[in-house]
């Protein structure tokens, strides 16, 4: 099943992440800050084992709602599309605001 794959994968790149020094005292310092506690490498991997198909489909609902966020760097921006025709690739609808500003 793809799930368990991509479960198997993020647990790999999460365990193999934390071999380094660096990594991991980034990883405590940011879950201690997060969680006000460090979680073992067990209850992280039991965290993403318990993910559930629904659990990913009410994510990307609930991303899917909101216009989609990018931003472009360089001189020659042209061919950059808006971020309605990309709304509309998501097959979404802007939310309706009294008044739009664009910086461009």
């Amino acid at each position: 099943e793809e799930l368990d794959r991509a479960r198997n994968m993020l647990k790999c790149n999460v365990l193999t992440q934390l071999e380094s020094r660096l990594v991991l005292f980034e990883d405590i310092g940011r879950q201690i800050l997060t969680y006000g506690k460090r979680e073992d490498a067990a209850t992280m991997c039991a965290k993403i084992d318990a993910v559930s198909k629904e659990d990913i489909r009410e994510v990307v609902r609930k991303a899917i709602k909101q216009p989609p966020t990018f931003s472009t760097v360089g001189i020659d921006i042209k061919n950059v599309p808006k971020v309605e025709e990309v709304t509309q690739w998501l097959g979404g609808d802007l939310p309706r605001k009294k008044s739009t500003k664009s910086w461009f």
